[in-house]
């Protein structure tokens, strides 16, 4: 390999380097006599450069290299070998740059992946460390930065744990069980997100995790992600006195890929700080705009992201807008209104605070961009310098690539198959997504319009957008969910229509998996009109509803599907599935969409079971028996429902010995999926 020379006016550019810069036609010679200037200029510093230096393609190709990187031995074969080349192209493409550690002979060089567009190729300009010495102090440096971030995303899990027991132990006197049931589940995430941080902390000190973060993106879901953060940070908004207000745009789960640590962190630190100094009120808006490829405009590529938060604290301080302006730079962040009139502060604006550092760095490794703004009394106006400033505006931007949801089921083709609701808009409110995905397929099979909702904030937010309030014409919520249970959403939505603030006058209907007297009578003191017991049969559910709203069947309307699909299963498999739960679920989907969904829940019953055999019983380990108990009793897994629901007793029991329950769950486990592969 030789150093390749700086390309001259007229000169033919060499063979590696990318077509878009050696095509001959007169725009694309007239777009590198532009690009020329840049190529000599980048040549000369590679040329120059003491450390290792290479301008490399998207496919690892050297372009240009310098002599140290020849004698390094650094080749195309060592790079594609030694690193996840394209993850390092991805991230550098996104954040503009991305460390990495490059090990050669036995030694680590650390260095840099930097981006550099090169008239629409794209080129990749590599830069080592010169001696160990500095290798070792980038690799510290990494080090510390990711051991902040980590340690720094602690603290809100810890504060959350605290809230909750202080809130506690100064109402020690009794609470419904439901009431119960949702602290318990809020101290369980708190703790295991708190779990996670410590674990990558110690990852990090015994050298297990990367110290640049060089981590695979992941498939997640942005909304599933938002409701966890927003449930660990409600304790401290209750002790705060602030009310939290969040609206999904549109309002339904949308699937990505990405880096989703940097957006958990982003958004953790958002919400935290509007939380604690926000004032009584903090409204959270997400919007999602879908992007498109351009050579092929039907095809989705990814998603914008648009996360504003709005708070009434009274606004940023000076001192504050100038750390931030450091802390994230003049690119990043736009500071407007009084910016022109702010004067130096006394105190050292220089010094950033950890939060701010963390959320610099989870905004530049996502290639975003945030806008800070005041808030003031009437936004209608154009903002003069009179006006009251009541609070502050956040408004984060970042892509996302797009993501097939994990939990998707087809419609029919043919449109709904049972027009029982045909007309009828139901918000559906669940905090379970796969019993979300399932009911709100009965429901529109059923006819109806459904829109959803994974918690009472979001409920609460869908039902003030007036064009809803006209439209929905029944809630069907679950009575088990964050922040507020189904019983409090209801008295909340009742309060509102009372007081004038909410004009929606349809009909609550309710879902439990644990129904008695005590709760029947919470509900009908609520407002709710009828409460319905899980599992639930579609059928049976449609019919509920069409009770609810007294909406007669128009006269086109289709018939209820039939048992013309006939199932048939093994007399081996009678004992351990729901005869009548699997006809639906195959009325519903086919045999084979149906063997799909009971295959999901039979996975997440079996990775419960695989968790508490490994880890044992962990903060997490209530819930997650929780929600496989409800997925496999909606897809008609007897046996295993069975199984989960004792386990699931002993756990809040807290007795020590499980074995001989994860055995006879392991059992049903086994002949559940022969019994599940003998449907035909």
């Amino acid at each position: 390999m030789t150093d390749s020379p700086a390309p001259d006016k007229g000169q033919t550019l060499p063979e590696t380097f990318p077509a878009a810069l050696r095509d001959t036609n007169e725009t694309q010679i007239a777009a590198q006599n532009a690009t020329r200037p840049v190529l000599q200029t980048i040549a000369r510093m590679i040329a120059t450069d003491r450390r290792p230096a290479a301008l490399l393609s998207e496919t690892a190709k050297l372009l240009l290299a310098n002599a140290a990187a020849r004698q390094l031995g650094l080749s195309e074969d060592v790079l594609l070998n030694k690193l996840d080349w394209p993850l390092l192209c991805q991230q550098a493409l996104r954040a503009g740059s991305v460390a990495l550690s490059l090990k050669i002979d036995a030694a680590a060089h650390a260095g840099e992946l930097v981006y550099l567009p090169l008239n629409g190729a794209n080129g990749f300009l590599l830069r080592l460390a010169e001696t160990e010495q500095e290798s070792t102090w980038l690799e510290n440096r990494a080090r510390a930065a990711t051991l902040l971030r980590v340690a720094h995303d602690l603290r809100t899990p810890i504060q959350s744990l605290l809230a909750m027991a202080d809130a506690v132990l100064e109402n020690p006197g009794y609470s419904p069980q439901q009431d119960i049931d949702t602290t318990r589940e809020q101290f369980h995430a708190s703790a295991e997100r708190a779990l996670d941080h410590i674990n990558n902390v110690l990852a990090v000190i015994r050298g297990e995790q990367s110290a640049s973060g060089l981590q695979q993106d992941e498939d997640f879901c942005l909304m599933e992600e938002i409701r966890a953060i927003l449930a660990m940070i409600f304790p401290i908004a209750n002790t705060k006195q602030t009310e939290i207000r969040i609206r999904f745009e549109p309002a339904e789960d949308i699937w990505v890929n990405g880096p989703v640590r940097f957006v958990r962190a982003l958004c953790q630190n958002i919400f935290d700080n509007a939380v604690k100094h926000g004032g009584p009120r903090v409204e959270i808006t997400v919007r999602c705009e879908a992007l498109f490829a351009t050579p092929a405009p039907d095809a989705q590529t990814g998603w914008r992201i648009f996360l504003e938060v709005q708070d009434l604290g009274g606004g940023l301080p000076d001192d504050q807008k100038l750390r931030l302006r450091r802390a994230l730079g003049p690119k990043s962040i736009d500071l407007k209104d009084r910016e022109e009139t702010v004067e130096r502060p006394k105190a050292n604006p220089e010094r950033t605070s950890a939060g701010l550092n963390v959320l610099a760095h989870a905004l530049h490794q996502l290639g975003g961009r945030m806008i800070v703004r005041d808030r003031h009394s009437n936004e209608a106006e154009s903002a003069t310098a009179n006006m009251e400033i009541i609070g502050t505006t956040v408004t984060a931007t970042f892509d996302l690539n797009w993501a097939e949801p994990r939990l998707k089921i087809e419609p029919e083709k043919g449109g709904a198959t049972n027009a029982l609701l045909q007309g009828i808009s139901i918000l559906l409110v669940e905090d379970s997504p796969s019993s979300r995905d399932w009911l709100m397929h009965v429901l529109r099979n059923g006819g109806a319009t459904v829109y959803t909702a994974g918690n009472g904030m979001e409920a609460l937010a869908i039902l003030e957008e007036e064009d809803r309030q006209k439209d929905i014409k029944v809630v069907l919520t679950d009575m088990t969910l964050p922040f507020m249970s189904g019983v409090e959403l209801t008295r909340r939505i009742r309060d509102k229509q009372k007081q004038g603030h909410l004009h929606w006058s349809g009909s609550i209907v309710g879902l439990t998996a644990h129904i008695d007297e005590r709760i029947r009578n919470a509900c009908q003191a609520a407002g709710i009109v009828r409460v319905l017991n899980k599992p639930i049969r579609p059928q049976h559910l449609l019919k509920a509803i069409k009770d609810v709203t007294e909406i007669t069947r128009p006269q086109n309307a289709t018939s209820p599907a039939t048992d013309a699909k006939q199932m048939e299963i093994s007399s081996d498999g009678c004992g351990f599935l729901t005869r009548d739960t699997v006809r639906d679920l195959m009325d519903q989907l086919g045999i084979e969409g149906a063997k799909s969904f009971m295959l999901r829940a039979h996975a997440e019953a079996h990775g419960i079971l695989q968790s508490i055999r490994e880890d044992g019983i962990t903060a997490d380990t209530g819930r997650r028996l929780h929600a496989a108990t409800g997925a496999c009793g909606l897809t008609g897994l007897s046996a295993i429902e069975k199984n989960l629901r004792a386990l699931e007793l002993a756990v809040d029991e807290r007795r020590s010995n499980l074995e001989e329950l994860a055995s006879s769950l392991e059992s049903a486990l086994d002949s559940t999926f022969k019994a599940i592969e003998g449907i035909s």
